[in-house]
């Protein structure tokens, strides 16, 4: 039975040294329940995982220290602060503030002692050599304990005492049973909570297990300040036998329900299973609510807005139990009914609870909230007076919206769907990213409208909100009542004109991003295949747009100029991905991929029909075979275009991004044999067939290994048969 329902022969999957921060498959989106005041009822996440566990024992240690200044304070009768007690006790400094010489022999015996018994204290082999015994600082710990008249001293050289002896096995549980009388009164500290956790493991390590563990669930209370230790060493009931031992020790069906509290913690447990046990002892047990707090705050994942992690909860059994549970207090389960109805779509049902709960609780917070979600999940269409509702529900709740932004931002996730049904982009478009909206995710458009929309009155109050929180993103500047782009809009607004080729216009705006050099050429056309070699920050952006121009307007004046044609293109294929210039066109560049499909085919097809003009109003045959040799990279780089992989944008799932094959497989004979299957590579047979008698060309086997690697293939490649 132990076994099927807690496989705890399993130990707690965490490692001490794990790093916390990367993201968390058990961290959830939203929550929009209120804290309890039990331990681990408020961890969103799974309590066995290395991110919690160290959130939990630092906070454990940050709390720790903060109530036993306190007691020191009163100790010390309120003589000194709490940053000065902290000065005094914790770091032993301005010791001679201290009058009292059984406190001054204390703080001095804490440091003699504390190397002795404090995990991974780095020390020197001189520093080793200077430790007091361990055997004389014990017997100075018990000795103090008969000997000091503080009977707060007193407990704390306990403390020390059975902390030395537990951490160097030396008898501990003697020392324990001698000074358990100090216990004995109704005085509240912390120190009782220390003294408790060192006497449960002091048993376990004395082989006591199921002894130890039940010691340990003493501490599972909200007013211990190590209650994690409970549920920390709970792994240790590994078998149905000490299960069974461990129930047999319960004084109460109290301790047994918490028992089963405690098993139901782990994520291996049946949920259900452990709710009825608990429900069998005692219908009214305050472990029950806790075992049900916890599983419906794991359900909250069914808000999460990540599809790529479905999580399959037994919903309708959870409803079909609760169903059948008459308590005195029937909040949780009426709210965990509303809720796991809503998470079915069971809206009527769910309706019909939370009215229940708003007639008994009007002033709850955490019913108003499940209210307001349920009108949320409710809405099938948006309209102005549906925004204005909205808005008034949303904030009149997050006022008082402490825990998190929870409320507020699943708002904002509802309207983006409702838009989006409407195929109402632009609004879906602000309410998606109402939190942070990075200006690489702007295209001319898209920025054209959300400044008029800035500029313009609004028609509701969630309009007026969107725009009131997109001023504070400082992505336009208000002038004279107007809204003008701020100086880094106005450079991401450059790079969407040169990207569409809106040179003029890129001019214009006198970004400030036009005095900034550009590392290559965008003129240059070289044998390396992205040209991003020769002289560097010769030419600034505005140099580079000014030329463009002219040279765009001399086309107009001779569109068969070879040069300025062979330039034209240059600057084309330059400001494609596969050049030496794509900065100029992105706020955020990859090495892999690239997002704008559509423009960077017209910048390659663009730039072929120039080269092509080049090509045919040229006599030189140097340059002739030069120009060639631009064709085939662009020939490549079309290939590499239409042979991409499409994917969504990590970041951005409104991205498409394409991947290419020749990054991943660089020299792969493969990408060259689909190349030529797909009949590409007519520009490089041309460079062999008509120019390989130029210098050019000659470079070019030298230095281009494309060309190489092409030709050796192609040399390789059987003929076909003939038919």
């Amino acid at each position: 039975m132990f076994i099927r329902v807690f496989t705890l022969f399993l130990l707690i999957k965490i490692s001490l040294f794990a790093c916390a921060g990367e993201w968390d498959y058990n961290q959830k989106e939203f929550v929009f329940l209120e804290n309890r005041d039990f331990p681990f009822s408020n961890v969103s996440e799974e309590v066995n995982s290395a991110n919690v566990y160290n959130t939990i024992v630092w906070a454990y240690e940050d709390k720790n220290k903060k109530e036993n200044l306190k007691e020191w304070k009163k100790e010390l009768n309120d003589k000194f602060t709490l940053k000065e007690i902290e000065e005094i006790v914790y770091k032993r400094i301005d010791l001679y503030k201290i009058q009292d010489k059984e406190i001054l022999d204390y703080i001095n015996f804490v440091g003699n002692q504390e190397k002795q018994v404090t995990r991974n204290y780095y020390m020197s082999e001189d520093d080793k050599r200077r430790l007091i015994d361990e055997k004389i600082l014990l017997n100075e710990a018990l000795e103090k304990i008969d000997s000091v008249n503080s009977s707060w001293l007193k407990l704390r050289y306990f403390y020390l005492a059975l902390r030395l002896a537990h951490y160097k096995q030396k008898e501990p549980l003697k020392i324990y049973e001698k000074y358990r009388y100090l216990l004995e009164n109704d005085s509240k500290t912390i120190v009782k909570d220390w003294i408790q956790g060192l006497y449960a493991g002091a048993l376990i390590k004395n082989g006591q297990t199921v002894n130890g563990v039940y010691e340990f669930s003493k501490l599972f209370s909200k007013d211990k300040i190590n209650s994690h230790l409970s549920y920390y060493n709970f792994f240790h009931i590994k078998t149905d036998e000490q299960w069974k031992e461990l129930l047999n020790l319960a004084k109460t069906d109290e301790e047994k329900t918490k028992f089963f509290a405690l098993r139901a913690l782990n994520e291996n447990s049946s949920v259900l299973e452990e709710l009825d046990n608990i429900y069998k002892l005692d219908k009214n047990s305050k472990w029950f609510d806790f075992v049900l707090f916890r599983e419906l705050l794991n359900t909250q994942h069914t808000f999460d807005q990540n599809s790529e992690y479905l999580r399959d909860y037994p919903i309708t059994a959870y409803i079909n139990y609760l169903k059948t549970i008459k308590k005195d207090d029937m909040y949780l389960v009426n709210l965990s009914l509303a809720y796991f109805n809503l998470y079915e779509k069971k809206f009527e049902e769910s309706s019909k609870i939370t009215a229940e709960l708003e007639k008994n609780y009007p002033n709850s917070h955490e019913v108003k909230t499940l209210s307001y979600i349920l009108y949320l999940e409710k809405l099938d269409k948006i309209d102005t007076k549906i925004e204005n509702e909205i808005y008034e529900k949303m904030t009149k709740l997050t006022k008082n919206e402490i825990n998190s932004t929870s409320i507020r931002d699943y708002t904002f996730v509802i309207l983006e769907k409702l838009y989006s049904k409407q195929n109402d982009k632009f609004n879906a478009f602000l309410a998606k990213y109402i939190n942070h909206l990075d200006i690489s995710y702007f295209d001319l458009e898209l920025l054209e409208k959300f400044r008029i929309f800035m500029e313009n009155p609004k028609d509701s109050k969630i309009k007026e909100y969107f725009a009131s929180k997109y001023e504070q993103h400082k992505l336009l500047e208000k002038r004279n009542g107007k809204f003008v782009l701020s100086s880094n809009m106005l450079d991401t607004k450059t790079k969407l004109l040169i990207n569409n080729l809106k040179f003029k216009e890129a001019l214009d705006l006198n970004a400030f991003m036009l005095n900034e050099k550009i590392q290559f050429n965008p003129f240059n056309g070289l044998i390396k295949g992205n040209n991003r070699s020769g002289k560097e920050y010769t030419i600034s952006v505005k140099e580079f747009l000014e030329k463009v121009i002219v040279i765009k307007n001399e086309l107009e004046k001779n569109p068969n100029s070879a040069m300025d044609n062979y330039l034209y293109a240059n600057a084309l294929y330059n400001l494609s991905y596969f050049g030496n210039s794509n900065v100029l066109t992105v706020v955020y560049r990859s090495v892999s991929s690239f997002t704008d499909y559509d423009l960077q085919k017209e910048k390659l097809d663009l730039a072929t029909k120039h080269y092509t003009i080049a090509l045919n109003e040229s006599r030189n045959e140097e340059f002739k075979a030069k120009i060639t040799y631009m064709l085939a990279k662009i020939e490549l780089s079309l290939f590499d275009i239409e042979t991409s992989s499409k994917t969504k944008d990590y970041y951005n799932k409104d991205f498409d991004r394409y991947n290419l094959k020749r990054f991943w497989f660089y020299g792969n004979a493969k990408v060259y044999k689909e190349y030529i299957n797909n009949n590409f590579g007519k520009y490089f047979d041309t460079l062999r067939k008509d120019y390989s008698n130029t210098s050019y060309y000659k470079d070019l086997i030298r230095e281009c290994a494309n060309l190489r690697i092409y030709e050796d293939y192609k040399l390789k490649k059987p003929k076909p048969s003939v038919q």
